[in-house]
């Protein structure tokens, strides 16, 4: 069942909600307030990839390995959760209230920008985004990078969080989700 909003009056009110997460386990929680909950995601996933890869990072890694390792992370849909929000305050206070966070923590491209300024990676930095089939794209279009030479390494997939009352309302709209 839906817990990040009160579902009731959904016509669909189950999610796949991601449970016990914490992003401080991968970034400084001061960082992570000027982030959606997508760009948590696809920095924790990216974290753990490099780790499971023993990719070179940061002090350990030279100027010519870094030109040669690059990020393609994208998201569908991006920071909706924050979209919302950020709708909703624009819609009760006025735009002196909008963050001047609010674009860069909601683009669907800044989880290739914060993963790759974390590691120091200096290679093709990009963020496919087609719809639901992003990470499957982005995994391609790396692929594609590396096989035409523009880079040895590519960190790449999607990452999403779209579970909010006009994420869901939406999908369910379009009759995308079960009942």
């Amino acid at each position: 069942h839906v817990t990040r909003f009160d579902a009731s009056n959904m016509s669909v009110r189950f999610a796949g909600e991601v449970k016990g997460f914490r992003i401080e386990d991968y970034i400084p929680a001061k960082e992570a307030r000027h982030m959606d909950t997508f760009i948590h995601y696809g920095i924790a996933a990216a974290v753990q990839a490099v780790q499971d890869a023993g990719l070179p990072t940061g002090e350990a890694l030279s100027e010519e390995q870094a030109v040669r390792i690059g990020c393609n992370i994208g998201s569908g849909i991006g920071g909706l959760p924050l979209i919302e929000a950020t709708g909703a305050e624009l819609a009760a206070r006025g735009p002196r209230r909008i963050t001047p966070f609010f674009v860069p923590a909601s683009i669907t491209n800044m989880i290739s920008g914060h993963v790759s300024m974390r590691f120091g990676y200096k290679g093709p930095n990009i963020a496919v985004v087609t719809a639901c089939t992003t990470g499957l794209h982005a995994i391609g279009t790396s692929a594609r990078m590396i096989e035409y030479g523009d880079a040895d390494v590519m960190v790449c997939g999607g990452a999403e969080a779209t579970i909010s009352p006009l994420g869901v309302g939406g999908f369910a709209a379009m009759r995308a989700l079960s009942t």
